[in-house]
């Protein structure tokens, strides 16, 4: 290792970093990179050259609270729409629970006419189905 010549004294490295603080590394690059050896030996190790870690942006910080009422008033729209839409499903079950009953019975009406149109016609057989709960006649497969 070379001798650092500072005030009117020549040492090594190694006992420049021990009388200083700073360490032989520290010293060696700070040399390296061109710095005078009162400056390699003098500045205090710091943050020299380094960049600040970002702190939380003032701005976001500021605006947590209202995050957070914008969070609240959206879930209590989701819980209203919610309801809404459930509401909405219960009416149309039960119209279309109404439409139904009401076919069932038109649909029943028409059979229970056509057997009395087929009974009063003497000779005439029908080939009206007896089920009432049938919508539609049912397809049926003959076995081969």
């Amino acid at each position: 290792m070379r001798p650092i010549e500072f005030k009117g004294m020549s040492r090594p490295v190694c006992e420049w970093a021990k009388l200083t603080g700073i360490s032989s590394d520290t010293i060696t690059k700070r040399l390296n990179l061109g710095w005078s050896a009162e400056e390699a030996l003098t500045t205090p190790v710091g943050k020299q050259g380094r960049k600040p870690k970002p702190a939380l942006a003032p701005s976001f910080a500021h605006e947590l609270p209202a995050l957070y009422g914008w969070q609240r008033d959206m879930h209590a729209a989701h819980r209203q729409m919610t309801r809404s839409v459930r509401s909405f499903v219960r009416q149309m079950e039960e119209q279309m629970a109404e439409l139904r009953h009401g076919l069932d019975q038109h649909l029943a009406a028409q059979r229970d006419e056509a057997h009395r149109n087929a009974a009063a016609t003497p000779g005439v057989s029908s080939n009206i189905p007896k089920s009432a709960d049938d919508r539609c006649p049912r397809v049926t497969q003959e076995s081969v």
